[in-house]
Formats: C-alpha cells, sequence, structure tokens
C-alpha cells in the first residue's frame, strides 16, 4: 500500500437518490459531480465508487441491473472526461428476500470490505485515502479503515471532526487543495479521531499495523537473519536489550531463540537479554546511571564477533544509543529496531528493521512480529523440508 485514492458513494453523492435506482432512466448526475470526478482524476488519485446495493437482495433489482447503470455512468463521465478506476458495489443484506443475496457480509458499509479491496487493487494506503459520502455509513466506513471522512449533503454532519460540503465539487476541492499542499506522503496519525466501538477501532488498527508492517525493507529482514545465522554458526554469543515494552520484546527473543529454535534443530543458541536481570539492571541504574544499563553488561560480556539487537520504538533513548556505539567500537555487529524517526539508532545499527509509524503499539507489534519470524526462519533454516512441513511452529 503506498498512494492515497478516493472512495465515492454513489447514491446520493454522484447521483441522485430516489431509492433503490436499478435502471438507466432513473439515474440523473447530481450538479457539478462529474466536474469533480475530473478534477480527482487530474490530480492523478485514483478514484473507487463503493455503493450498498440492498435492491438486489430485495428483489427489487438484479446484478446485471447494477453493471448497466454502472455502465451507462461510465458513458456519461468520459462525455465529460471523467472516470472511476474501480467500481464495487454490495448486493447483500441480512434482511433481503433473495436467498443467494440475503445474509450478512463485511462488503456492506459500514464494514471495510469493499475499503479494503479497493486498496488491494490499486495499492492504496487507506490511512491516506478519503471516504466520501452523504450519510453515516459513508463515515462508518473510513473510521473502519483509518481513512478521512468527508460529508456531502444539504445538512451538516453531527460529528465535529468530519467537514461537511454542499456537493461532490466541493468535497474534491478540498482534496485536491490538500493533496497538493502535503502530497502522497502525509497521513494522519492513528487514532485521528475517537471510536465509537472496539470493533471498528480494531479493524482500523488491523489496517494501520499491516500498512506500518509492510514499511519494513526485506533485504533488512534477510541481513538480520543472515546476521543471526552465521553468529550462532560461529557460536557467537546474541545480546538483546529495550526499555519498557521493547524490554519485553529482548526477553521474549531470549526465550524463542535458547528454547524455540533448539527445539527440532542442533543449535544451541547463544542469546541473552541485558533487559531482565533486575538485581543488576538496577545497581548499575542507581549507582552509574541509566544510560549505561546495556553498555556496561556489554563491557564485561560481550566480545567481538558478537552482535547485539537493540530495540527502540523512538531509536534516540540513551541507554539504546550509547550501547550500539559501543558495540560498533569494539567489533560487534547490530541490528536496531526502530519507528518513528528511526532517531540515532537507526543510523548506528548494521542492520535497520524501520517501522514507518507513529503509533507505540503498531511499532512494537511489528517489532514483535520481526522477533517471532526472525526465530521461526533460523528454526526452519536448519530443518530438513519434512520436518518443517511436519512442525507446528
Amino acid at each position: 500500500m503506498s498512494r492515497p485514492g478516493v472512495l465515492l458513494d454513489r447514491d446520493g453523492t454522484i447521483i441522485a437518490d430516489y431509492g433503490y435506482i436499478g435502471s438507466v432512466d432513473r439515474v440523473e448526475f447530481l450538479d457539478g459531480a462529474i466536474e469533480a470526478i475530473a478534477a480527482l482524476n487530474r490530480a492523478q488519485l485514483p478514484v473507487v465508487v463503493v455503493t450498498n446495493q440492498a435492491g438486489v437482495a430485495r428483489g427489487y433489482f438484479d446484478l446485471d441491473d447494477v453493471h448497466q447503470v454502472h455502465k451507462h455512468m461510465i458513458e456519461e463521465m468520459a462525455r465529460q472526461g471523467a472516470h472511476v478506476d474501480l467500481w464495487l458495489f454490495c448486493p447483500y443484506h441480512p434482511d433481503g428476500t433473495v436467498e443467494t443475496f440475503a445474509r450478512t457480509s463485511a462488503d456492506r458499509k459500514p464494514g471495510p470490505g469493499m475499503a479494503l479491496a479497493a486498496a488491494e487493487a490499486l495499492g492504496l494506503d487507506l490511512t491516506a485515502s478519503w471516504v466520501v459520502g452523504d450519510s453515516a455509513c459513508d463515515v462508518g466506513l473510513a473510521r473502519a479503515v483509518g481513512a478521512r471522512p468527508l460529508h456531502v449533503g444539504p445538512v451538516d454532519f453531527p460529528a465535529v471532526d468530519v467537514l461537511s460540503f454542499a456537493g461532490l465539487a466541493g468535497a474534491a476541492q478540498h482534496i485536491v487543495e490538500h493533496h497538493a499542499r502535503n502530497g502522497s506522503n502525509e497521513r494522519p496519525s492513528f487514532p485521528a479521531w475517537q471510536y465509537a466501538d472496539c470493533g471498528t477501532f480494531g479493524t482500523a488498527y488491523a489496517v494501520d499495523f499491516a500498512r506500518a508492517f509492510g514499511t519494513i525493507e526485506t533485504t533488512q529482514l534477510a541481513e538480520a537473519a543472515d546476521l543471526l545465522n552465521e553468529a550462532h554458526d560461529r557460536g557467537a554469543t546474541v545480546f538483546a536489550c529495550g526499555n519498557g515494552g521493547s524490554a519485553s520484546i529482548a526477553n521474549h527473543l531470549q526465550c524463542d531463540h535458547v528454547k524455540g529454535v533448539r527445539t527440532g534443530t542442533d543449535l544451541a543458541a547463544r542469546v541473552f537479554s541485558l533487559s531482565t536481570n533486575v538485581e543488576l539492571f538496577s545497581a548499575i541504574a542507581n549507582d552509574i546511571g541509566y544510560d549505561a544499563v546495556f553498555e556496561y553488561q556489554l563491557q564485561s560480556l560481550a566480545r567481538p564477533g558478537d552482535v547485539l539487537i537493540a530495540i527502540s520504538s523512538s531509536g534516540r533513548s540513551p541507554n539504546i544509543v550509547r550501547a550500539l556505539e559501543w558495540a560498533k567500537g569494539h567489533g560487534m555487529d547490530t541490528i536496531a529496531l526502530t519507528g518513528f524517526s528511526g532517531g540515532p539508532a537507526r543510523e548506528l545499527a548494521s542492520v535497520s528493521m524501520h517501522v514507518r509509524s507513529d503509533n507505540y503499539g503498531i511499532i512494537e507489534d511489528a517489532h514483535q512480529a520481526c522477533m517471532h519470524l526472525l526465530a521461526q526462519y533460523v528454526r526452519q533454516s536448519r530443518m530438513t523440508p519434512d520436518a518443517v512441513t511436519a512442525t507446528t511452529f
């Protein structure tokens, strides 16, 4: 996912909403709607129509009727130099009378299905995208996937964090101007607003996590795995460190390598967390200073050829930076897991697995996933193909 897009409702946003529009003769474009879509096209923003079409489930018209309406709209828009990149609709409704379509569906707005399908098809970053519509379900869709909601219609939307416009023309102008000012890389922090229930929050969290995890460079993952395997091959020691939630990841890393990787392999890994010994840790912090808690341990325990894995969401923690600097100056390879801007840790490390996010939970979840996948990769690389297939990881 890499670029923003615009997800448009159909009835009440692009064409007049006369209720269950299933025939071409009932299609009436709203004033300025086609010109608005053309403006989005000129700004090189992908445009997707996402529309609930419960009329199919209720037996008012069938799938072919929906396609004919969209075909007609495509032809009319083309005459004025506008186009939609993807047309998506949900024909399902739990109260439907047509058995095939009488069910609930995650595609039905405010469910996230159509937005997720659009992101997959067009490579959209939903957290940098807009959802424009005339109803609460359109705003709900935006909430569900972390997109920006814009409301159109004669009456402003009641939520103070949702901008309202009289029609699609105003909304499109806002989008184009915002895009011109900020470019495609700007996106709101997650969460950008308050969610009414944990279900929609969870869906949006999962979307933002997937986006954030996708920013980790796979080449860096591969290099980190090679460093670990080579360290294990030569009997070197791997040290891990972190503060707070990152400390728990460092401790978990020791468990996964010393116990998990050994299961089913011939590897007895030498892996230690510098965050786990509270007696030593607190003595160094109390007598010397918290900035020295990892560096001081390395001075006694580490040798050239060993590896340090430093985990820090900000990449700026002084004790993490000092540990990386010491390790770099004493013949150790280093791996950093960072977030936000990456800080000095990202630049100091031999290998940097950087997560582009500014949400601590999402960054730590991504770091935890990196920790797991590295351990599992090392483990499977030391097993036979048949053993890998037969083993539960």
